[in-house]
């Protein structure tokens, strides 16, 4: 309960820039259903669909997922297709830092694909990365690492999200 009520506080605290004019709230939900570890972008995303109306947009679900194949692609589509997006990522991550489990909420540049010595770099208005594992600086291992994910972990950490997600959006009225 205490890290639902920390997200929840946390992510309120990171919106209060959203009153300037942004034209659309877009939640860019990333991972594959594919690896264990790196399912919970799209199952928040599902989840997310729920509040998806004029103003909050979804990409990124386990029907139709945003991963490092196409995230470039719908990145640039997003910002073609909105005036002023408020873009909010989501997606898990490995790290050496923090503890797996733990929801990190940061604001500023993403890079996807650390964990596969690729990346994408794009700027993101606020990040949440969900920590599901150690990094250890080889593809190999941190594949591993993703696919030993425990299910329930990731079922706990999509529930916090999303549950706070949508009680923060009720709370600041974001015509939800």
């Amino acid at each position: 309960m205490q890290k639902y009520i920390n997200f929840v506080n946390e992510f309120e605290n990171k919106l209060q820039d959203l009153k300037e004019g942004y034209s659309n709230i877009i939640f860019l939900c990333i991972g594959t259903s594919k690896i264990i570890g790196d399912s919970i972008g799209p199952f928040i995303g599902k989840r997310l669909k729920e509040v998806e109306n004029e103003i909050v947009q979804v990409y990124g679900t386990t029907d139709n997922m945003v991963n490092f194949v196409n995230a470039k692609e719908i990145i640039e589509s997003i910002y073609s297709s909105y005036e002023k997006p408020y873009l909010i990522t989501v997606d898990s991550t490995l790290s050496n830092s923090r503890a797996s489990g733990d929801i990190v909420l940061e604001k500023g540049y993403i890079k996807l694909g650390k964990a596969l010595n690729k990346t994408i770099c794009f700027y993101s208005n606020v990040n949440i990365k969900c920590i599901v594992g150690k990094n250890y600086n080889q593809i190999t291992k941190n594949l591993e690492e993703l696919n030993n994910v425990k299910l329930p972990d990731i079922v706990n950490m999509s529930s916090i999200v999303t549950y706070g997600i949508k009680k923060v959006l009720q709370k600041v009225d974001v015509f939800v």
